[in-house]
């Protein structure tokens, strides 16, 4: 009977283009790691970054917004760029008036008609 024994072809010594293979296959893995790892803690560099950023201190926006004379606002609305006031101008009849935020200045001007 023959008797096969892994473990003297596990002893045995490479031949000379085998071990050629083996250590560029190991040098190739090193250096994917390498990658991977530098790529990781770029990600993990911008999560940071991105969750740090919104809480420092950020400056007030301050503007001084001219309205009509006499006009009286009755009520207000803001989006993320205008700012709307509602409210009765000095002959008394309803009025919209439209700020945009970017720039300070009056963007729509609406009277109100109330039909009887």
């Amino acid at each position: 009977m023959t008797k096969i024994s892994d473990d003297q072809d596990d002893d045995k010594p490479l031949d000379p283009a085998m071990e050629k293979v083996r250590r560029k296959l190991a040098r190739l893995m090193v250096v994917s790691i390498g990658i991977m790892l530098v790529g990781l803690m770029a990600v993990l560099g911008a999560v940071v970054y991105k969750s740090g950023a919104g809480s420092g201190v950020t400056e007030t926006a301050r503007a001084t917004l001219e309205l009509p004379a006499g006009f009286s606002v009755a009520d207000t609305a803001v989006s993320e760029t205008r700012i709307l006031f509602r409210g009765a101008g000095e002959d008394g009849g309803q009025r919209v008036l439209v700020y945009d935020l970017a720039t300070g200045r009056l963007v729509a001007d609406h009277a109100i008609d109330q039909a009887n």
